[in-house]
């Protein structure tokens, strides 16, 4: 990252603050984290997924790397929401440093903001670790300085029911991760103004 003096304003000063929007935990104890969580939240599951054992797609990176998910939604005011969610990943050991926090989300109010902050944060030399369109929304994910996973994410739609009923359909039912994109090629063609439901279409 490169530096900045002092006294000058940080690049993205004049940008709206993302909202904390998720916390995700890593786990081999599914079950019993789910269930803790569920108790001590009041919540219930919006969504839960297990990805089929012969999937080939995925599980290969540190954002895809979970068998199992689970979102317990604590509040929702779109464009904005906040979920606990868990993710099973396989054989971790049972100590602080293997288990615990998988990353966390920040969201902006429109895919304008986070696109607007990509572009701010690349002239510091900060560049997403991995990109994806996950169909309710684009993630751009970074790493921090000591390793940690942070993700800026934007609405892929304008409206809440949009928005929601993409979660009700076949094609998220079956892949809630998305697709990886270019992230450049992505800012690009949204600078170009191409046509938002063809950007942010997933593959059938």
């Amino acid at each position: 990252m490169k530096e900045q003096t002092q006294s000058a304003p940080p690049a993205t000063h004049d940008l709206q603050s993302p909202r904390l929007s998720e916390i995700v935990l890593k786990t081999s104890r599914f079950e019993v984290v789910r269930d803790w969580y569920q108790v001590v939240l009041s919540s219930t599951p919006s969504f839960e997924y297990e990805r089929p054992l012969n999937s080939e797609d995925g599980g290969s990176s540190r954002v895809e790397n979970f068998r199992r998910l689970c979102f317990l939604r604590v509040f929702a005011e779109f464009p904005y929401t906040q979920v606990l969610a868990i993710f099973d990943v396989p054989n971790l050991i049972g100590t602080a440093g293997n288990t615990g926090l998988h990353h966390m989300q920040f969201r902006e109010r429109s895919l304008e903001s986070l696109v607007i902050r990509y572009e701010r944060l690349l002239q510091l030399g900060v560049a997403p670790y991995q990109s994806f369109n996950h169909g309710p929304s684009t993630s751009f994910y970074y790493e921090d300085p000591d390793g940690n996973l942070v993700e800026l994410s934007g609405p892929n739609y304008e409206t809440e029911e949009e928005y929601l009923n993409f979660f009700k359909t076949p094609a998220f039912q079956k892949n809630p991760s998305g697709i990886e994109i270019d992230v450049a090629d992505f800012v690009r063609r949204y600078r170009a103004k191409e046509r938002l439901q063809t950007l942010i279409r997933l593959p059938d």
